[in-house]
């Protein structure tokens, strides 16, 4: 036991402060534009607590570009869920100047103190942070920053284009019949081209139907690659598929598939729809979206045949005509239970949910994708005893519970499939107040929960602070700090004034 405590307090006096750099990506949101630029993001971790700092941050056009300076945030609380590690924080923050040798100026002198709002993650070697900057008093307008990439795919608004064959255009990281496969390829003819009719930015993609022989070929795109097998147009060798082995790349240098590897809960986008000749026996248009492990998968699916490699399914196949104007339409994900990991997704639009339907002169106008993530608290218990009347849309509440409670004593239940939850217990007076933060998977939405719980064991949890006023800290066997003493567990105590000691609760 005493070579046990010799190194524990090795390990509580020592505690080695750890820094890591990450060059990612960052999309930089003001006044709803949004840029990408590249920028190196510091964490780093010190007696338990991080620092986070966003070096040279710049504010950047297609035409210019401003300097901020260095947004730093000190002495984050993590909390720890799963292999993710989160970083909550809203603090006001002083920015610095940058030293980036070719930023002539920094308005970082010229800004008063701003409130910033963090919430992120470090998982394995990546992080993910969105970062709300509330530059109202000086810019008059909040400034959004999303550290890492991921979560969406590329290309969401259609705004990049490559040639496929011939002069035809095809979206970056989307295909249709233009660079299909199949014995029929050569027949299939052109159904997809870029249109100024956007939702956003300057183009959209249009698919539209045509008549071949008197059928009717519905205008389709995908992220995989199409195949056209058949002239009986229900036929499943007419299809959109996906197969990460293939080598195969489009006109511009991408491969035949989308990589993604993230459980989204919905997949939505804003669509345009009309049809040439309206059908009321087929009067929908379709999307749907098919999250893989990679190896091979089409959609149809052959009849018969039972896919394993699937680990979520989404679709909406019933997008009705739109009179000219743009509408929102989501597709929520439905989990297989195969224990397949995420590694690529096929997504497909098509002018009909039912294949050889409609009519040549069709329409779909596409603009917009995305995926959306989850965070809300669906149900909220403490010592297996439920918040009474807690509904999702209110966020504070009062309970009585003559308990000690900690952290663990805290259930709750997430709408989001990959939703990440923190859970914090401080005592105020004769109350727990107990908080609970419920963050989508991608960090864009976060819900705070809280409950003031009143009860007569908070006193035996108040904790003594040393001679010096400094707060004394205590950490567990297995080296974490801790602000909760538990009853009949043994605690490592670091006092202000340096010494330690073993503490037996």
């Amino acid at each position: 036991m005493r070579k046990l405590i010799a190194l524990l307090f090795v390990v509580v006096t020592a505690v080695a402060a750890r820094a890591t750099d990450y060059d990612v990506p960052i999309i930089v949101t003001v006044n709803g534009m949004s840029s990408e630029q590249s920028a190196t993001i510091t964490v780093n971790e010190n007696d338990g607590l991080y620092d986070l700092t966003l070096k040279n941050f710049m504010l950047q056009t297609e035409s210019s570009s401003i300097g901020v300076g260095n947004v730093e945030l000190t002495a984050i609380k993590p909390y720890q869920d799963g292999s993710a590690t989160l970083l909550i924080a809203s603090k006001q923050v002083t920015i610095t100047d940058g030293d980036d040798p070719n930023v002539s100026a920094w308005l970082a002198s010229m800004l008063p103190p701003v409130d910033v709002l963090l919430r992120g993650k470090i998982e394995g070697d990546e992080l993910r942070c969105y970062l709300d900057i509330d530059l109202t008093e000086s810019l008059g307008q909040v400034i959004q920053v999303i550290i890492g990439g991921g979560y969406q795919m590329p290309n969401p608004s259609f705004e990049e284009w490559h040639t496929s064959t011939g002069s035809y255009e095809e979206p970056n990281g989307w295909h249709s019949f233009e660079s299909a496969t199949g014995s029929l390829a050569s027949l299939a003819g052109h159904h997809i081209e870029k249109s100024s009719d956007a939702h956003s930015g300057e183009a959209s993609a249009r698919l539209f139907a045509t008549s071949i022989f008197g059928i009717v070929a519905n205008g389709t795109m995908t992220t995989g690659r199409m195949n056209a097998g058949s002239m009986t147009a229900s036929n499943t060798d007419n299809n959109a598929y996906l197969d990460m082995s293939s080598d195969d790349v489009d006109g511009n240098g991408d491969p035949y598939y989308m990589p993604f590897r993230w459980y989204p809960d919905e997949v939505a986008v804003w669509v345009n729809f009309k049809q040439g000749r309206v059908n009321s026996q087929h009067p929908y248009a379709t999307i749907s979206a098919v999250i893989t492990d990679g190896t091979y998968y089409q959609d149809p699916e052959p009849k018969g045949k039972t896919y394993t490699n699937v680990v979520a399914r989404a679709k909406n196949n019933k997008i009705t005509i739109t009179n000219g104007r743009w509408n929102h339409i989501t597709a929520p994900f439905t989990y297989t239970t195969n224990g397949a990991d995420p590694k690529a997704i096929l997504i497909t639009l098509s002018t009909n949910a039912d294949a050889g339907q409609g009519s040549a002169n069709d329409e779909l106008l596409v603009d917009d994708i995305e995926f959306i993530y989850n965070a809300t608290v669906t149900n909220l218990k403490i010592k297996g005893q439920s918040v009474k009347g807690f509904k999702s849309d209110k966020t504070t509440y009062e309970m009585e519970l003559n308990k000690e409670i900690t952290a663990d004593d805290i259930e709750a239940t997430v709408n989001g499939k990959a939703a990440h939850v923190a859970k914090d217990v401080e005592i105020d007076g004769d109350h727990y107040v107990c908080t609970v933060y419920a963050i989508s998977a991608d960090m864009a939405k976060m819900s705070t929960y809280i409950v003031n719980v009143k009860s007569n064991a908070t006193d035996i949890r108040s904790l003594p602070t040393a001679t010096n006023h400094q707060p004394t800290a205590y950490y567990t066997l297995d080296g974490r700090e801790t602000k909760t003493l538990v009853p009949g567990n043994i605690y490592i105590c670091r006092q202000g004034d340096g010494t330690v000691k073993k503490v037996c609760q």
